[in-house]
């Protein structure tokens, strides 16, 4: 009689999967002296062992396989404790065919030992790997996204992600979630998991420590394993499992100086500590998971939890300033915004963080974060300042900055390019202020992450910034640069004039003519110097409306 159960018999290649198969089925090959398995060895009647990985594992032994006369290699890890695998999770694994989790291609036995086939990965794990936020971004936190949504509809909960359990696709544009040793079924859709299973103190949610894990576990570890891509490292690396018990229950997450706002403010939404409201989707003060993360990709703005009006113990009190008393912290970073030193006082002394302190956590903690790393530096008054008013109005799209605020980029970029016509230099400090402080490339991840764009002209804005500096030259090459490209216009003003295309002007250069020699060469020579340089206007809004290749072709004439 044949007692193997057969799990799945219809997966692509693969005749069946077993569990608790017979000892010895695998044919020939069995266990060397020490204990290996040979080359040459058959498992699941199909896998050919290659040789042993080199891969430091305590519960297992794993094995490059091949299989067949394809190229696609398999890893077989043989388990060496009898009950190492969960039959419900490898039964709920074994359906699961995602490029985000690794496939598990069988779950068997061989010679009495635990025996699960998977995908091998060439490029190993990202234990030890780091990550730009936009290759974050663009694949790490989409495709670990995905991942865990997999999961979780499977019904498996991971309790063991980091860097080291994320393989890297051999394509290197994907990576796929591994090593399910510790993980278990939910028995339903959002249950709760009381267990003292193992996990990895440095990555492992405030609720874990209680014994108790949920979906939202998972995103906790998620948001750690970000935080460790980014800079190289785990937040709470070198502690025991007692100090991170206690130091994650107040969540405070240190982060470095150079992580961008946007980023730290993800993880700070993942790591969120309450759980408490988990079941209502309508309270923003919970921890982000699969729904949250998808929106932030999409761009959308979101209020982070903890950081709500009205968190805390009770409806919040009016905040005095310039005589006026507001309730509503975004109307409170308006207010500071347009009355900047007066609003830098109000922080820096300590009366925002006090006043928030009873009854909105969130914004309490930022304001002291702000107060902490001023006095830990020297210059950075006014960029600390400005950063926090974006936490204090997360959904506003316009541009602070010294007591002037801009409903938008394009309206700032219309500002300078009017200046720039009427010769206005009034503000031409404001403008270098902004661009010595990188605020344009600074602004543009904080507000629009995903724009690419707009991410490469401020970029670009902001390295003419710097060369015309280190050349000690005039900033008004790079003044126009900046109106344009922030602008969207693509007007050139001349004589009073506004010209739309480049035959607009020819034809206007065409009527100076017939007005007069004089009139037309005094035109020419206000367009082109002596020297043959051209007007600084012209040559960028030549660039603005795509005849950049026609100016290099004029200029290399102009050489010969």
């Amino acid at each position: 009689m044949d007692n193997r159960t057969v799990i799945n018999p219809e997966l692509p290649g693969t005749p069946r999967t077993e569990i608790n198969s017979e000892i010895g089925i695998g044919g020939e090959g069995a266990y060397s002296a020490s204990g290996l398995l040979d080359a040459g060895t058959v498992l699941c009647e199909k896998y050919t062992v290659e040789r042993r990985l080199e891969v430091a594992s305590g519960e297992a032994d794993l094995y490059l396989c091949s299989y067949g006369d394809g190229d696609d290699k398999y890893v077989a890890k043989l388990y060496k404790r009898q009950a190492a695998i969960k039959q419900d999770v490898a039964q709920r694994l074994l359906q699961i065919d995602s490029p985000y989790v690794a496939r598990l291609f069988e779950s068997s036995a061989y010679n009495g030992q635990p025996l699960e086939m998977l995908r091998y990965y060439k490029n190993g794990s990202l234990q030890g790997k780091t990550c730009a936020y936009d290759e974050l971004v663009k694949m790490m936190i989409p495709n670990i996204n995905e991942g865990l949504k997999v999961l979780h509809q499977a019904g498996i909960i991971h309790k063991d992600l980091k860097p080291s359990n994320i393989m890297l696709a051999d394509d290197g544009q994907s990576v796929a979630i591994i090593d399910f040793g510790i993980s278990s079924v939910m028995t339903d859709p959002g249950s709760v998991i009381v267990t003292k299973t193992g996990m990895t103190p440095e990555y492992s949610a405030p609720e874990t420590f209680k014994h108790l894990f949920l979906e939202e576990s998972d995103y906790y570890s998620f948001g750690i394993t970000l935080f460790e891509l980014f800079t190289g490292y785990a937040p709470y690396a070198n502690m025991s499992a007692e100090e991170i018990g206690q130091y994650v229950a107040v969540q405070k997450i240190p982060f470095p100086e150079n992580m961008p706002a946007a980023l730290a403010d993800f993880i700070s939404a993942l790591t969120y500590y309450d759980v408490t409201s988990r079941a209502n989707k309508d309270n923003p003060n919970r921890r982000w998971t699969y729904a949250e993360v998808r929106r932030w990709l999409d761009g959308e703005d979101l209020a982070l939890p903890g950081e709500s009006a009205g968190t805390g113990q009770g409806p919040a009190p009016p905040y005095k300033f310039m005589k006026e008393a507001i309730t509503e912290p975004r109307l409170l970073a308006e207010a500071f915004a347009k009355n900047w030193e007066e609003g830098k006082k109000h922080l820096f002394r300590g009366l925002l963080s006090a006043h928030f302190r009873m009854f909105n956590q969130g914004i309490a903690r930022q304001c002291l974060a702000a107060e902490e790393e001023a006095s830990k530096t020297n210059g950075q008054d006014d960029i600390i300042f400005w950063r926090l008013l974006y936490k204090l109005n997360p959904g506003f799209k316009g541009f602070y900055w010294k007591g002037r605020v801009f409903e938008s980029l394009p309206a700032l970029g219309r500002d300078l390019l009017d200046r720039l016509w009427k010769k206005d230099k009034s503000q031409d400090k404001y403008y270098e202020t902004v661009l010595s402080e990188k605020l344009l490339t600074e602004y543009v991840a904080l507000i629009a992450p995903k724009n690419e764009p707009l991410q490469k002209a401020a970029a670009a804005i902001e390295d003419s910034y710097r060369l015309e500096k280190t050349e000690r030259t005039d900033l008004l090459k790079t003044f126009y640069l900046m109106a344009y490209a922030l602008s969207g216009q693509k007007l050139l003003y001349l004589e009073g004039q506004q010209f739309r295309t480049v035959g607009e002007l020819a034809g206007y250069m065409r009527d100076r003519l017939d007005e007069s020699f004089e009139a037309f060469e005094k035109l020419c020579h206000r367009l082109v110097d002596y020297d043959g340089r051209l007007d600084i206007q012209l040559e960028m809004w030549l660039i603005t409306i795509g005849k950049k290749k026609e100016l290099e072709n004029w200029r290399a004439l102009m050489r010969e």
